[in-house]
């Protein structure tokens, strides 16, 4: 099993100081955790405590008293704030933190007759110029401008291409689109207003004032949407510093606010500090949004509520228990105890486990494994450029993701997707540049060698070219045999030296041997319509779950995700249970 970590103290005691009445005096222990697997055992009892303990650690779990740390550490500090006050402020921080939240957003957009969250890329992918009009005073409608554009146009690149940040519409489009039942009779998208799309409509608006004005501000189909708290809390997309460094540098303004706001009320100070400035740039460009309510607060906020929001999906232990129950009591070949240990051994052998905490330490690792690869080729840092293939895609969400947790600048974000893809060969990059193709796993290498960038295309290229262009493929996670692939097409097409893989985690894509019983591999297997099978994986992201997956643990793998459509399964399994 994969354990990504979260950094905790050995021990901390707190006290506050006696000047101050407090409830938060106490002291608690916060084991720290080591990343293996343990060797399957007979004792299916303790077997699946310790798998289910494994399971939460991976995850980075908040407990109560966690929770009571942090809050005790603040007051604290801030002595002038009040306990309810900071209770409020943790809650209020922490209401998007678990990717769960998206189904309140996608509840609320449904509620507002939306049949989805309108798709940046067009924008994004478009050279500079496309945003103006050469006859302005005859615009035509913007979905008949766009299909016309993509259809008629080719897209040159002959530097590098605008670069403002993700727009949070892309991301939040990959999480809801079929996802969700959206009204799809409805002609109507959400345009998402965050600082990276305010940016990009000010972009448009100041080179071609009509276009923004026909294609965003006056489109019916197109109804500005801003999610109240979301950008600037503590969310599920942003874990670029610990809860409780967000929760102090947070309080902190709150603090001046009320000091110099006496009148102010708590909610009027919080929504003060996590809307205003987003609010009063959208106020400019003239929209006034639908602005998505955060969950309802209750009357008196809580450490469990906040425990509740701060952690990702998971099933409570006895769910767990009677899943695995359920799915091993459907066997007919081997007894109850001992399917249940085989599935056991399956979850502890191969299942890598991601939730939005984890994955930002991995994100932070594969930052680091980056620069030390580029800096082991002698190539400069500041030529550094992350691509994005597909904005409403997982490549969307890790990209905006990695830029947060490592602070990468706007202008390293680069949106193209290759010469072959885009029918242009004049894109740019200067000389010793690196350009990282950011994937969130390599399983087959079929999504960066071809489906989605055109490697051997891009690669001859730039060898005939002769330019000192180095591409980088870089993801969370790889199976052995993906990067095999990549790596061997990177000597046929005499790269070695310029291009290389990166990862944090590694799978065996035989991860057979490991198990020790043959019926146990073979019910794991997928069958594709060709009739051959293939070893499954077992990968679950907070926004995904692979299509290798084996079908029969679905049900188990749902339980990681916001609802059971994050997962994908697109082949079938052998039906071995029912032999």
């Amino acid at each position: 099993m994969i354990l990504p970590l979260i950094g905790n103290p050995i021990q901390q005691n707190i006290a506050c100081k006696q000047k101050k009445k407090c409830n938060f005096s106490f002291s608690a222990r916060i084991d720290t955790y080591s990343p293996d697997f343990f060797v399957h055992q007979n004792n299916i009892p303790e077997y699946f405590e310790k798998t289910y303990n494994n399971i939460k650690k991976t995850t980075g779990t908040y407990s109560e008293n966690m929770v009571k740390i942090i809050a005790a550490k603040v007051l604290d500090k801030f002595p002038e704030i009040s306990e309810a006050e900071i209770l409020f402020i943790m809650e209020k921080l922490s209401e998007y933190s678990s990717i769960s939240s998206i189904n309140h957003i996608a509840k609320n957009l449904y509620k507002e007759k939306f049949m989805g969250v309108y798709d940046y890329s067009y924008e994004l992918f478009s050279k500079d110029e496309v945003v103006k009009d050469i006859n302005e005073n005859n615009s035509t409608n913007f979905f008949e401008k766009h299909n016309a554009y993509i259809n008629t146009k080719p897209h040159i690149f002959t530097h590098i291409t605008m670069s403002q940040g993700l727009p949070l519409g892309c991301v939040l489009d990959y999480l809801t689109f079929m996802k969700y039942p959206m009204l799809y009779g409805s002609n109507r998208l959400a345009l998402i207003l965050d600082k990276n799309s305010i940016k990009l409509l000010k972009k448009i608006k100041e080179e071609s004032p009509v276009f923004f004005k026909e294609n965003f501000l006056e489109n019916k189909k197109l109804i500005p949407v801003y999610i109240d708290d979301f950008e600037n809390s503590f969310n599920f997309l942003n874990y670029s510093s610990t809860f409780e460094k967000k929760v102090t540098d947070f309080t902190e303004e709150y603090a001046l606010l009320k000091k110099t706001n006496p009148s102010f009320s708590k909610e009027k100070i919080c929504d003060t500090i996590l809307n205003s400035k987003n609010l009063g740039e959208i106020e400019s460009l003239g929209f006034v949004p639908i602005r998505l309510k955060p969950p309802l607060h209750r009357k008196k906020s809580s450490f469990d509520e906040i425990v509740k929001n701060l952690n990702p999906p998971i099933p409570a232990k006895e769910d767990f228990k009677n899943m695995i129950n359920t799915i091993a009591g459907t066997s007919k070949k081997l007894p109850v105890s001992k399917i249940e240990q085989l599935l056991l051994d399956y979850l502890n052998f191969n299942l890598a486990l991601y939730s939005p905490a984890s994955l930002s330490e991995k994100l932070k690792i594969l930052h680091k494994k980056i620069e030390q690869t580029v800096k082991a080729k002698g190539l400069p840092a500041e030529n550094i450029y992350y691509t994005v293939l597909h904005p409403s895609k997982s490549f969307g969400y890790i990209t905006y993701q990695y830029q947060h947790v490592n602070n990468i600048p706007d202008e390293k974000i680069v949106y193209w997707k290759g010469s072959a893809h885009l029918g242009n060969t004049n894109f740019s990059l200067p000389e010793k540049s690196t350009l990282v193709i950011l994937d969130d796993c390599f399983v087959s290498g079929n999504t960066v060698l071809h489906e989605m960038f055109d490697y051997r295309t891009e690669a001859l290229s730039i060898n005939k070219k002769k330019k000192d262009l180095n591409i980088l493929f870089a993801s969370v996670l790889a199976t052995d045999s993906a990067i095999s692939r990549i790596k061997s097409n990177i000597k046929r097409l005499q790269r070695e030296g310029h291009d290389e893989v990166v990862c944090v985690d590694t799978r065996d894509i035989d991860w057979s041997k490991k198990i020790e019983s043959k019926y146990v591999f073979d019910f794991y297997k997928l069958l594709r319509p060709d009739r051959k099978t293939f070893a499954t994986t077992a990968i679950v992201f907070p926004y995904m779950g692979s299509d290798t997956n084996s079908p029969v643990l679905r049900r188990l793998f749902s339980s990681f995700v916001p609802n059971p459509n994050y997962l994908h399964n697109e082949v079938h399994t052998d039906d071995f249970f029912n032999d």
